[in-house]
């Protein structure tokens, strides 16, 4: 859950996907509202409607590769070796954020890229503050989300699981004196236009308690990470004060302490039109005993 976001930049994102005819003063009379809530519903519907487009193709698809799809069975591996996991450690503790180029090997990265899904895969979010496209892959209390079969990116889910990758992130926290498991795993794809505002994960409200940190592996990308959907760390949520921006979205990881009070987001994209921002995100907490 996002919070602490800027007032400002919601009704930027206002008048962006609600259209200019939409109302961000305070104290609005009667046929403002109305034109307003007209307008969130075409919205809404737009969304909706794609959706359920996109469902349908999805589901035609998935049935075309419901015989094919465990070929996609493959051994990924990582490019980092165990000193530099032990640098990028001293980062992280150091500065409660990461960031790791080349994570894969090449032929790991290479096999994502040809089995990463199209745009279809994916349900674009219906919110302003979140205006992109995304997927549930699996969570440790309901797992994976959709079949074997139909998942485009099951065996990459799969290798996220595995006590090897456990082990890397493990060794990469290592300082916080405990075991972390995965609690999810997600999958994005942005194109241009696309918008999440800069904004507080909502788990800091338990920061006393536990430190929980997310990654975001960038699987492909435009070449200018700032306009092709790069997610920045800000001390501020309006974009003024960036404390990293990833300096390429190809084959690279962002980690970042979701405990702490620093935001992130990315600004409106402006990638040329067919280029997407292609992510897998995956967060991890301390083991519940």
């Amino acid at each position: 859950m996002a919070i602490s976001f800027s007032n400002n930049q919601v009704k930027y994102a206002q008048k962006i996907f609600y259209g200019k005819l939409y109302f961000t003063e305070d104290n609005l009379g009667f046929i403002n509202k109305l034109i307003n809530k007209i307008l969130i519903f075409i919205y809404l519907l737009k969304y909706s409607l794609i959706n359920f487009k996109r469902s349908l193709i999805n589901f035609k698809t998935s049935l075309i590769n419901f015989k094919t799809s465990d070929s996609q069975i493959f051994n990924f591996s990582l490019n980092i070796q165990q000193d530099l996991i032990d640098k990028y450690s001293l980062e992280l503790k150091k500065n409660n954020f990461t960031y790791i180029e080349n994570f894969l090997s090449k032929e790991s990265h290479d096999h994502l890229l040809k089995i990463f899904p199209n745009i279809n895969y994916f349900k674009h979010n219906k919110k302003i503050i979140k205006h992109y496209n995304s997927n549930k892959e699996w969570s440790y209390k309901t797992g994976f989300y959709n079949r074997k079969k139909n998942n485009f990116l099951y065996g990459f889910c799969k290798y996220i699981q595995s006590s090897e990758f456990k082990y890397f992130y493990n060794r990469l926290i290592a300082f916080e004196m405990k075991i972390y498991n995965l609690s999810g795993i997600s999958s994005s794809m942005i194109d241009r236009g696309c918008y999440l505002i800069p904004h507080i994960d909502g788990i800091i409200k338990n920061k006393d308690e536990k430190n929980n940190y997310n990654f975001i592996y960038f699987v492909d990308g435009y070449e200018n990470p700032i306009l092709g959907g790069a997610t920045c760390l800000y001390k501020d949520n309006e974009f003024k004060t960036p404390i990293l921006i990833p300096t390429s979205i190809k084959n690279s990881l962002l980690v970042y302490n979701q405990c702490k009070d620093f935001y992130h987001g990315f600004n409106i994209v402006r990638s040329p039109k067919g280029v997407y921002r292609k992510a897998i995100n995956f967060q991890i907490m301390p083991l519940v005993k």
